[in-house]
């Protein structure tokens, strides 16, 4: 196998991993969770463009990043169509402290993957 097949299938797995993450965002019981959600869904879009160079791309690559963008267009729109009805944080302490750690942990982890995409660009 050559690299850049395993580089494109890895990169197919990732993006219908965060389409899924996405589209099942809008089912949270709160704000906070679809957020967590959403956030969750753009780490796995950054990784993407972070791993998978854009010259190496294959015609059915290109289908599923479509595929992909636009379940987690999908996504928006039905969290969008849910947000007015959902409370900002969960009533239960453990429970907002859970939705805290996660919607963290997933900004946190597109913050490094976005700054990995610009920092070097910066000292070319």
């Amino acid at each position: 196998m050559n690299p850049e097949l395993i580089s494109a299938v890895v990169g197919a797995a990732i993006v219908a991993w965060g389409a899924f993450v996405a589209l099942r965002a809008h089912r949270s019981e709160t704000r906070l969770g679809v957020l967590s959600g959403m956030a969750t869904a753009t780490m796995f879009v950054l990784l993407i463009r972070l791993i998978t160079p854009f010259g190496g791309w294959a015609d059915w690559f290109v289908w599923i990043w479509l595929a992909g963008m636009l379940a987690i267009v999908v996504a928006v729109f039905r969290a969008a169509l849910v947000w007015p009805d959902l409370p900002w944080g969960a009533a239960d302490e453990k429970a907002r402290r859970t939705e805290a750690t996660g919607f963290g942990f997933s900004a946190l982890l597109a913050l490094l993957i976005a700054g990995a995409l610009v920092v070097p660009g910066l000292f070319l």
